[in-house]
């Protein structure tokens, strides 16, 4: 149960430890049995592109996708070289790969969530329940059935989640930025910075948070602001020269800096203003996630936009009487999920993919998730001693009733993936020779070498052909595909006068 807010009792230490149990064991239980179930737990569609190329460049094929063939810069690239680093040791054995990603993911959580813990002692230090509060954001992070699915997923998601906690570590060693920073921790923090950008290159928005959190204790004082402002240069020079190579890279074969991956994505995005208030709701309400069903309606949009304006506003009210750690926190937390709401929220990417995107902030809302339990808990147990004891008893077993009963229910659906009743009908009707495209190929194009990507995700033809409006007489004039397999919405392609001419239909299964 949780504990009086003071100290760290043992019944604290009980809880955060069962939860840290609890995020292990469900990591782990589908990695223990054999077989595909633990090829379709937590690798994802997109996870799967990600292993493919790792793969290829674990193999000697270089960046690419479709056995080798088509050269790609459709991912981000650290996480890339690591499954690369993996089957370079594995082999071409898939599964052996898989299970070596996985690993790695587990181990990337549990020191995310330590250094999780670390972050929220250096944050809260000076308060007597400062272990509490950061040893249960890291328990209830750990655990959390919101966050767990994409420290797994096979993406640089968890590392990323894990490299904001470590930046913000950073930002706050010793004096924090009240300081002015020797040139060296100067540089060793925009290094920081760079290896940030190799995990996703939308930390550009971190290391924006960054400088402006440590140029503003001097932002009335012209000298020293001067002075920062150099460093802030810095940071920005350095970071951009640890960067460079992945950015010449992309503009030299590939014509932009930006991935492929991200110029289609932006090609086909939505308006998603309305679902970013839902996904930051849920990583702040640490382990209780909306459920998918409802988060479309317009009155759980609103209560979520509520919630998340709610909490901003009592931030910036509480601010005055914060530590300075806490206020520098609050300004990088604010400017970075700030940034990447309007970014997500206006410009870039599916819906569905909110929640992903935004788990590199959930480690910085946890914090908030922990802080907001131990307030509530203190102000309730000094007005009423015995509600404040049963209140807390109850929020335990319902913390830990709803991570089992997700958690649970999550591994029992993980013996089955979306994507593979499509890899079983091409393992069963297609020669391994045959060329196939689809417009979703991660899964696919891991088990089928010869698979071709029309989406534009991870090919660069397909991309320009879906820009030209010519995605039709791509297939049939640029490629050799026989087969197009994918889901039902493949069907359409049917519509398009080169497709139709050249294709017939041998499946149309809706279920």
């Amino acid at each position: 149960m949780l504990s009086g807010p003071s100290r760290f009792s043992t019944a604290l230490f009980g809880l955060v430890l069962v939860l840290v149990l609890l995020g292990l064991g469900f990591r782990i239980a589908r990695m223990l049995v054999d077989g595909g179930s633990r090829m379709a737990m937590w690798p994802t569609e997109d996870g799967y592109f990600m292993l493919t190329m790792g793969r290829n460049v674990g193999l000697g094929r270089g960046l690419s996708v479709a056995g080798g063939e088509i050269p790609t810069n459709g991912t981000q690239p650290l996480t890339t070289f690591v499954w690369a680093a993996g089957y370079a040791l594995v082999g071409p054995a898939r599964e052996a790969g898989v299970f070596f990603a996985l690993v790695l993911q587990v181990i990337a959580s549990a020191i995310a969530a330590f250094a999780l813990f670390a972050l929220g002692k250096r944050v809260f230090r000076g308060r007597e329940d400062a272990t509490g509060r950061a040893a249960l954001a890291a328990g209830v992070w750990f655990a959390s059935p919101v966050a767990m699915p994409h420290t797994m997923n096979c993406l640089e998601t968890g590392f990323y989640g894990m490299m904001v906690v470590f930046v913000s570590l950073a930002l706050l060693a010793g004096e924090g930025t009240r300081a002015l920073w020797s040139w060296k921790r100067t540089v060793l923090f925009g290094g920081l910075l760079g290896v940030a950008f190799w995990v996703r290159n939308d930390s550009a928005f971190l290391i924006a948070a960054s400088c402006l959190a440590y140029l503003w204790p001097a932002i009335a004082n012209p000298e020293e602001r001067r002075a920062r402002l150099a460093r802030v240069f810095a940071f920005g020079a350095t970071s951009v020269a640890v960067a460079s190579p992945w950015l010449v890279y992309n503009y030299v074969g590939f014509g932009s800096v930006m991935p492929v991956s991200g110029r289609a994505e932006a090609l086909t995005g939505h308006l998603n203003i309305a679902g970013v208030p839902v996904v930051i709701a849920e990583y702040l309400m640490g382990f209780l996630p909306i459920p998918h069903a409802i988060s479309d309606h317009p009155a759980v949009q609103a209560g979520a936009a509520l919630l998340v304006v709610g909490v901003a506003v009592t931030l910036v009210l509480k601010r005055s009487s914060m530590r300075p750690t806490e206020r520098t926190l609050l300004l990088v937390g604010a400017v970075y999920v700030g940034l990447m709401a309007f970014f997500y929220g206006v410009y870039f990417g599916a819906p569905w993919f909110l929640a992903r995107y935004f788990l590199p902030t959930s480690p910085l809302l946890a914090l908030v998730f922990a802080s907001a339990v131990f307030v509530g808990v203190q102000w309730l147990s000094e007005r009423a001693p015995l509600v404040g004891r049963v209140g807390r008893v109850g929020l335990s077993v319902a913390m830990l009733g709803v991570i089992v009963f997700l958690s649970v229910r999550q591994y029992r659906q993980g013996h089955t993936h979306p994507h593979f009743h499509v890899v079983q009908w091409v393992e069963d009707h297609v020669p391994e020779e045959t060329w196939v495209g689809a417009v979703q190929t991660g899964t696919l194009g891991f088990f089928h070498d010869r698979t071709i990507n029309l989406d534009g995700k991870v090919n660069l033809a397909a991309f320009e052909a879906l820009v030209a409006g010519r995605e039709g007489a791509y297939v049939v004039e640029d490629t050799e595909i026989e087969y197009l397999v994918d889901w039902i919405g493949m069907r359409d392609w049917m519509d398009k006068p080169a497709i139709a001419e050249n294709f017939e239909i041998l499946v149309q299964d809706e279920a």
